[in-house]
């Protein structure tokens, strides 16, 4: 953790998605793919070629169609439909503590909010049509945030350093009074070598009874 002192008060809160806002287990998508394709699907495994479309996919390089061709290539046995591939690659996504959206009202009465997610297409249509479905929630952007920065749509994606130029620089942001809350190690180190504050949220943890002891809520 890289938290403030009471000289630098935060104005603005920077959040990942998934971890720290959406729950997800990535195990679930490895154990999907690997049953759909009949090869064992982990990052460590994969081609050089299958883990560029990867990034590709996540940087809004290419489409779902040329995604989901790649993954297609992967298979040991009978070539799957795509509809059954993007099933399983949403398989990793679980779901909503709702006492979070709640917690999100509570914050922007005193922060600006962002959310800043290493993301793709097809994720972002699952959470658009789960919101709607199971929470009646059809303006998560706005409703929530100031402003939303997807690494599909801006084609950058952390931990580069770029990506928290782009941000500081188009949300008009001073590192010192924001905070950024990631899940994994590698973007909170990221995070701090651009100046902002930090906090490497456990997914594990209470998200909100956390946040609202070191911000003093």
């Amino acid at each position: 953790m890289n938290f403030p002192n009471k000289n630098q008060e935060i104005q603005a809160i920077i959040f990942d998605f998934g971890g720290v806002l959406l729950d997800i287990d990535y195990q679930k998508t490895y154990d999907a793919m690997s049953k759909l394709l009949g090869m064992d699907f982990v990052p460590a495994k994969l081609p050089k070629e299958t883990l560029q479309a990867l990034n590709d996919f996540e940087t809004g390089h290419i489409n779902v169609e040329t995604f989901i061709w790649n993954i297609q290539r992967l298979a040991k046995k009978e070539m799957p439909i795509g509809q059954d591939i993007i099933k399983a690659w949403n398989a990793m996504l679980i779901g909503w503590d709702v006492s979070k959206f709640e917690f999100l009202t509570q914050l922007r009465q005193k922060y600006k909010l962002f959310l800043l997610s290493n993301t793709n297409e097809l994720h972002i249509d699952w959470v658009r049509k789960d919101l709607k479905k199971n929470h009646h929630i059809i303006d998560f952007e706005d409703r929530f945030f100031d402003k939303v920065y997807y690494s599909h749509i801006i084609q950058k994606r952390k931990p580069n350093k770029d990506i928290f130029e782009f941000v500081l620089d188009d949300a008009d942001l001073d590192p010192k009074h924001t905070i950024f809350i990631d899940d994994l190690a590698e973007n909170i180190e990221a995070g701090r070598c651009v100046g902002l504050q930090t906090y490497h949220h456990n997914p594990n943890d209470d998200l909100a009874s956390k946040l609202s002891r070191l911000l003093t809520l």
